[in-house]
């Protein structure tokens, strides 16, 4: 211990305290312009997190998948991979796509009604 000297270690630098106002101001002048670039960049990621949410990309996909969707099953359906019964299986309403089917097929009929009434028979 003795080789240590015996002076006060604890002093402080010269003029340390002559240039801590201007220090502390100088730290304080960085601070704020950290934040106010960090609320910039938060604001800009939230601007354009809320227009890639405005834009309703699924509704676009959505088309084309069905687009797509059809037309293979139009495909296995002409090409004959598919029967009736198969389509009527993989559908879950089966009993609304034979209405829809029925519909489409009457729909291009022309009856006369005068014909069909008199030819009806009544029992």
């Amino acid at each position: 211990m003795n080789k240590f000297p015996k002076e006060n270690i604890f002093k402080a630098p010269e003029n340390y305290f002559e240039n801590l106002p201007d220090i502390i101001l100088n730290k304080r002048k960085q601070r704020i312009k950290h934040y106010y670039i960090s609320g910039i960049a938060a604001a800009a990621v939230l601007l354009i997190g809320f227009m890639i949410l405005a834009i309703d990309f699924t509704a676009m996909e959505e088309v084309d998948l069905q687009t797509q969707i059809n037309d293979d099953v139009e495909y296995y359906i002409t090409t004959g991979v598919w029967d009736d019964e198969e389509v009527l299986l993989l559908a879950e309403h089966p009993n609304d796509l034979l209405d829809l089917i029925a519909e489409e097929e009457w729909s291009n009929q022309e009856w006369d009604e005068v014909e069909y009434y008199d030819t009806e028979i009544w029992y």
